[in-house]
This record gives structure tokens, C-alpha cells and sequence, in this order.
């Protein structure tokens, strides 16, 4: 049994999807308009893997996250650039707009495909659904809960009862900082707007009620609702979206159509950089390729996000990148251990009782640990205890040594079980028999010089072996090696 988080009810509920062994979720996507950072990474990983249990314990998945490509900020910068001198004269700003927005969603998408991140089964794109939003406005007008003012038309918040239940806020609390600015054509300061007046300077399109473009919130709206229908399973997205823009969603969908919209609201929590906000300006800002320039390993940045619960706050800093590595280190290390025991093995022997049941607890604790609102920090630490139990039997000189091989593999086979879940990239190159034979006698030699004192020797060996790829590892039992 799979319990959740929701948003909605503030606990824990059962995981009851609508139809049995199916689930459909939607979840707020990027806007694009420029390079994705370390926080956009947390997010989307964040449901990658969450789709990826879903599908372990059973359920049929399908994955909706959509893309804003039209906002703002894209409008901001195709302004920008227009102004630049980066293009002809004849090229319209709502060109000039789609154009920003693919070059920054193909750089997103490079960007996640580098992280091991995966994609969503489906990535509607707001400009392709302007029609739908139109006749989804034009639904709420008929119905009474939205109304035309010069040009716009703003959804009436005083219509819609249940306002305010995602973020549990009373309504002086809604109305602060912007929100609370003056605007002449809303009848409320909390209504907001469904379509929006073309200003001066701005891509639109043809609306009834004048040129324009769709406000932010429909966006999500009409697209989930358009593509997973009305009444859906998870609908999820980071802490800030809460409110207003959650809040709005549910309002303008169930307005629209009289259903429930979303059963379960999962919301992960926010980043920081060293104790403050990302920011340009504050010089802490971390973009995916920054940090893979400086780390390399993306499964650094995962365990990092795993070490700590989806729901929570995390910061990032170069001490939990480190303690990262070497949890990464640790887990490679028993994995080299385990294939040269079943290289080396011709295994006959059978698990024993005791080590099948060893291998089914870890099973069950994992299991537990993620069917608890996804306990990522919990699920680790089995991971944890799956590396030392190998590691222990490895090193058990009472087993036989046929007895050590089909343990090795066994544990190892449970690793890979649950770090698939996690994307993590632990799976082992492959060496043929004729080139590990040639890699163990240079480790061999290489120990030997250490032995006697000759380092220049030991570090010539070394650096032919990093050349090769390989990675040697100086122990208190000698020295042992992986391909890296």
C-alpha cells in the first residue's frame, strides 16, 4: 500500500488511483527562455523517479508535463534580442518568441538527457492548445465565473467557494505584494486573468474579446484536463506553485467542469545555494552544465536530491557533493567486487536459506521505506545496508568460495534493482578476459613497486592504468581496481 503525501487534505492518504493498476499524472513543466538550473534538475528528477516506483509496484503510468512557451520572460528576451540586430527586420516578435522558446527547450532537453533524467510521456506546449484555452474561457464566461474587462477577461474569485483550499489561506493572506496592486478592470483584487489584452510590442492572438494571449494559469488548466480529462490521479509540482497558481487551476478546472480535477496535490520542496536563494546576482547560481563541468558524475547531484526527503528543503554545497562521491565510490567498489568473484567462479552452489531471506528483507525494507510518501532519505540507507551485507560475505572466510559468488551476484542484482528506480548509472563496462588479465598483472606490478619503495615506478603504472580508464583504489588489503 502506497501512501502520499496531499497537498489537499495536509497528510498522508492512500494511494487509490482512479482506475485500478493505472494512473495518469500531470506535473508543471519549464518555462523556456533560458539554460535550466540545479533546482529545475530537482524537480524533474524528482517525478522521474516517483513514475519510475509507480511502475515497479505495478501501475501503468502515463506521464503529462507540459511546456510555457509563451511568457513574460520568453516575450522579454525575444524583445532582446530583436532589438540586437539579431534579426531581419521582417521577423514578427511572435516568431522571434517561438524561436527562443525551442532554442531553450532543446537546450533543456539536451541538458535532462545528460542527467539521466527522463522525459514525460507527453509535452504539450501552451501555443498549442491557444483554441482550447480560448473555448475554455469562453465555458467559464457562459457559466458566470469569469467576466470581459477592457480586452481581458479575469476569472471572479468570489465565485468559485472552495477558494483557498490547496493553500488553506484566508483571504487577507491571498492578497499581498502584487497581488495587491491596484488594477482598475478586476472587480476583486484576487481575480486574475484568463486572457490578457495585447499591450504594445507583444505576440497575440485572435480572441472574441479582442487580440491577446492566455493568461498563465489556464495554461495547465486546459491542458491536463484536455489530455488526461477532467478528473485525473497526481497533479504535482514544486512548493512555490502552490498558491496562486495551483490554487487558480483548480478553481478555473472545476468551474469549468463541475468535476474534481486532480485527486492527489504532491508539491517537492525548494533549493538553495549554500544557505541562500539561486540568484544571478548573488553569484550562487548553478546551472546543469556548470555543474557537470565541475563534477562530471550526475548520479552525485541524484544522491545528493535522494539523501534528502522530496518534500523538504534542501541546500546544495560542495560537502554534500563530496559525501555524495563517496557514497558512489563505496557502491562501485562492491560492484568491481562482485563481478571479479563471478568472473573468476564457475558457481554451483545454490543461496541458502539465510541469504535469500537476507535478500528478501532488504526487498521489504525498501519497499516499505518508498511506500511511505516516497521516503528517499530511508530507501538510501538500504541501499546502504544492501552494500555492506555483499560486502560482508565477501569477506566471510568461512563461506566456500562458490558460496561467495552466487551471493555476489545476488546482492548486486538487488542493488541494481533499486538504483534503476533512482536512474543512478552504476552499471560496469564490461572488460574482456584478455585485457583484465592484463590490467590485474599491472596492478600486480604496481603493488609490488609500492612494496618496495620504488613510488616512481608505482605512480608510472598508475597513470598507464588511469590512461586505460582504470581507477585504482590503495586498501589496507591491497589495492583494488574498477574501470571508471
Amino acid at each position: 500500500m502506497i501512501t502520499i503525501y496531499n497537498t489537499l487534505s495536509r497528510r498522508k492518504e492512500e494511494f487509490r488511483p482512479l482506475k485500478k493498476g493505472k494512473v495518469k499524472m500531470y506535473v508543471c513543466g519549464p518555462t523556456v527562455y533560458d539554460v535550466p538550473h540545479i533546482g529545475h534538475a530537482r524537480s524533474s528528477y524528482i517525478f522521474d523517479w516517483i513514475k519510475r516506483y509507480l511502475e515497479f509496484s505495478g501501475f501503468q503510468v502515463y506521464f503529462v508535463r507540459n511546456i510555457t512557451d509563451v511568457d513574460d520572460k520568453i516575450i522579454k528576451k525575444a524583445q532582446t534580442e530583436l532589438g540586437d540586430g539579431n534579426c531581419s527586420e521582417s521577423e514578427s516578435l511572435r516568431e522571434k518568441t517561438r524561436e527562443v522558446a525551442e532554442r531553450y527547450l532543446e537546450i533543456y532537453h539536451a541538458q535532462m538527457d545528460l542527467l539521466g533524467i527522463g522525459r514525460a510521456d507527453a509535452e504539450p506546449k501552451a501555443t498549442e492548445y491557444i483554441q482550447d484555452m480560448i473555448a475554455f474561457t469562453a465555458r467559464l464566461i457562459k457559466k458566470d465565473y469569469a467576466y470581459v474587462s477592457g480586452g481581458s477577461v479575469y476569472f471572479s474569485v468570489e465565485k468559485f467557494k472552495e477558494y483557498g483550499k490547496l493553500s488553506n489561506r484566508k483571504k487577507c493572506e491571498m492578497i499581498s505584494g502584487p497581488r495587491a496592486s491596484q488594477n482598475e478592470e478586476k472587480k476583486d483584487p484576487l481575480d486574475f486573468a484568463l486572457w490578457k489584452a495585447v499591450k504594445p510590442d507583444e505576440p497575440f492572438w485572435e480572441s472574441p474579446w479582442g487580440r491577446g494571449r492566455p493568461g498563465w494559469h489556464i495554461e495547465c488548466a486546459v491542458m491536463s484536463t484536455k489530455i488526461l480529462g477532467a478528473h485525473f490521479d497526481i497533479h504535482g509540482g514544486g512548493l512555490d506553485l502552490i498558491f496562486p497558481h495551483h490554487e487558480n487551476e483548480i478553481a478555473e478546472a472545476q468551474a469549468a467542469t463541475g468535476e474534481a480535477f486532480a485527486d492527489y496535490w504532491i508539491h517537492n520542496g525548494l533549493l538553495t545555494v549554500r544557505g541562500e536563494k539561486m540568484s544571478k546576482s548573488f553569484g550562487n547560481y548553478i546551472t546543469i552544465d556548470l555543474f557537470l563541468k565541475e563534477y562530471e558524475d550526475p548520479d552525485c547531484l541524484k544522491i545528493v536530491f535522494l539523501n534528502s526527503h522530496y518534500r523538504s528543503p534542501i541546500d546544495y554545497n560542495d560537502k554534500k557533493i563530496e559525501e555524495a562521491r563517496r557514497i558512489k565510490e563505496r557502491m562501485m567498489i562492491f560492484i568491481d567486487k562482485a563481478v571479479k568473484m563471478e568472473i573468476k567462479t564457475e558457481p554451483q552452489a545454490r543461496l541458502n536459506a539465510p541469504l535469500k531471506k537476507s535478500i528478501c528483507d532488504l526487498r521489504e525494507k525498501f519497499k516499505k521505506a518508498m511506500d511511505d510518501d516516497f521516503n528517499t532519505p530511508l530507501a538510501m540507507s538500504v541501499i546502504f545496508e544492501t552494500v555492506k551485507r555483499g560486502n560482508d560475505f565477501l569477506h566471510d572466510e568461512r563461506a566456500h568460495r562458490d558460496e561467495k559468488a552466487a551471493a555476489a551476484g545476488a546482492f548486486k542484482k538487488q542493488l541494481f534493482e533499486f538504483t534503476d528506480i533512482f536512474g543512478l548509472r552504476l552499471s560496469k563496462k564490461e572488460i574482456d578476459r584478455d585485457s583484465r588479465g592484463e590490467i590485474e598483472k599491472l596492478v600486480a606490478e604496481r603493488e609490488s613497486a609500492r612494496k618496495n619503495r620504488d613510488y616512481t615506478e608505482a605512480d608510472r603504472i598508475r597513470k598507464i592504468l588511469k590512461d586505460k580508464g582504470i581507477v585504482v583504489e590503495d586498501t589496507a588489503g591491497g589495492s583494488v581496481w574498477r574501470k571508471n
